[in-house]
């Protein structure tokens, strides 16, 4: 594991001097002062590798997430931490790693957020899945185009995307659902 680990770093740290397409597994051989067929025992691909670095990644704070608001900054301060790293990736063919990395993150928080509400507990739990996959798409790709897109990023305009969601999107979700159940 510990090999593995030391590849993740040695990628992130080069995806944030340089395009990941020009980053070959020699080169990050090198770097990592082991030989080629090392690489190969651990990974197919770099990508195979930077799919490994988002499963190991953390955004701080999501796990303490109380609404929206906490969620976009907790997201937010993680794109500032690691900007050049996630310019590279989303520049790449390994943006998708990226998109799936934000809905995960999205999609736990909504899941933890919907269980705060009484009214969700007289859903069935792919009630409450459906509605927080929902919303998780949807923030997650809103935030991946911008990322992608937006050239002077801060965050008040990031929480601008969003200003159509109020507080309590999740329960209004969840109402809904119950009342068109019992029709």
């Amino acid at each position: 594991m510990k090999t593995e680990r030391r590849f993740a770093e040695i990628l992130k740290t080069m995806m944030s001097e340089q395009p990941l397409d020009t980053i070959s597994v020699s080169l990050l051989a090198k770097k990592c002062q082991v030989n080629r067929q090392t690489f190969y025992y651990h990974f197919h691909d770099i990508y195979d590798l930077l799919m490994v670095v988002f499963l190991n990644e953390k955004i701080d704070g999501v796990d303490k997430c109380l609404n929206l608001k906490d969620l976009l900054t907790s997201i937010y301060n993680y794109y500032v931490s690691n900007k050049m790293f996630i310019d590279a990736t989303l520049e790449s063919a390994g943006k998708d790693l990226f998109s799936e990395f934000i809905f995960n993150n999205c999609y736990q928080c909504f899941m933890r957020l919907i269980q705060i509400y009484p009214d969700s507990k007289n859903l069935t739990s792919n009630e409450r899945k459906s509605i927080c996959r929902f919303y998780a798409y949807g923030v997650s790709n809103a935030l991946i185009n911008y990322f992608a897109t937006h050239k002077n990023k801060n965050l008040r305009d990031m929480e601008n995307l969003f200003i159509f969601l109020n507080e309590r999107f999740l329960k209004k979700a969840a109402i809904r659902t119950l009342e068109i159940k019992k029709r």
